[in-house]
């Protein structure tokens, strides 16, 4: 299934992506498995464990055979990010052989993990904003897995009962900014955690849905310009060997979140571009981005690493 989140009367719900529209799961799954009462959140239906693919489905094709399933129907929705908290964010660093060479950084021997946080989450359709100053903003277009129970010290050979799904996520980051903290030894969680770095959607694909992840198109589209493609193919390490990776060093819990690196080519963006990341088997990422709403108080304008301003007392 393609399981999303939207909001409809100021609460958040979960939905079901079929070919033609939209459901709302959460009132189609009240109607026909009120036993069921983890559906109103997608956090909630993970932890839960129920296989929401068979209960989902079935649920989807009761309604149909009634005549009743347009009534769940949902036009337009309000999207939210899949998981609104999820309760960690992990992200890799240089897990592609073009992304690294081009990088021009040197290879590890094991996966470079950093944190994005849950705060700076956008969803399908949102907005990313620029920071007020200078600087050199590039989009990276990522598979994400998303973790289905909580796991420790698994092998790569089991990593994969313990996936939930499959979504989208664009790992933005500040290259001015990670630069100049390369030089400090701290390169990545600054420069990719400024508000709204952290596009997600559109919805998760679950991993009934998408059994193998190793070898799908990828593509990036700005003002509907091809700006890169691939495959994930290009992964020095895959998401089971990721996940397996991870739980061995800490405790890798349900809903937690892990995208799994960008690939090669150009990815500077600007106010103005709206940005559409293409996975195969999944679906289209689409942000618009916007200028800084406001000046950062504490920031140097004019300089696209400038030192923090401090206060005189």
């Amino acid at each position: 299934m393609k399981l999303l989140s939207f909001e409809a009367g100021g609460e958040a719900r979960v939905g079901a992506a079929l070919p033609d529209r939209i459901i709302d799961l959460t009132r189609a799954l009240a109607a026909t498995h009120p036993e069921v009462r983890c559906a109103d959140s997608m956090l909630g239906i993970i932890r839960s464990g129920i296989d929401i693919d068979a209960i989902g489905g079935e649920c989807i094709r009761r309604l149909a055979a009634e005549g009743t399933l347009g009534r769940y129907a949902v036009e337009n929705p309000k999207w939210l990010a899949p998981i609104a908290r999820p309760p960690k964010i992990l992200a890799l660093a240089l897990n592609s052989r073009a992304h690294l060479e081009e990088s021009r950084l040197s290879f590890f021997d094991e996966p470079i993990v950093f944190e994005k946080y849950a705060c700076n989450l956008v969803p399908h359709e949102g907005e990313i904003e620029m920071p007020p100053f200078e600087q050199v903003v590039e989009e990276e277009h990522e598979l994400a897995l998303v973790v289905g129970r909580d796991c420790r010290h698994l092998s790569p050979s089991q990593a994969r009962d313990y996936i939930f799904g499959y979504t989208i996520c664009n790992d933005v980051s500040a290259r001015d900014r990670q630069r100049e903290r390369i030089k400090m030894g701290q390169p990545y969680s600054y420069a990719k955690n400024f508000a709204t770095f952290c596009p997600m959607g559109p919805w998760i694909v679950t991993a009934a849905e998408l059994r193998d992840p190793s070898n799908l198109r990828v593509e990036v589209r700005v003002n509907g310009e091809v700006r890169r493609s691939g495959t994930t193919a290009d992964m020095i390490f895959n998401p089971f060997e990721v996940l397996a990776y991870c739980s061995d060093y800490t405790p890798m819990e349900a809903g937690d979140i892990i995208s799994l690196g960008t690939y090669g080519g150009r990815k500077r963006i600007a106010a103005g571009d709206v940005i559409e990341m293409e996975t195969e088997g999944i679906g289209v990422l689409r942000n618009r981005v916007v200028k800084a709403r406001a000046p950062w108080r504490n920031f140097t304008m004019d300089k696209p690493t400038g030192p923090f301003i401090r206060q005189t007392r």
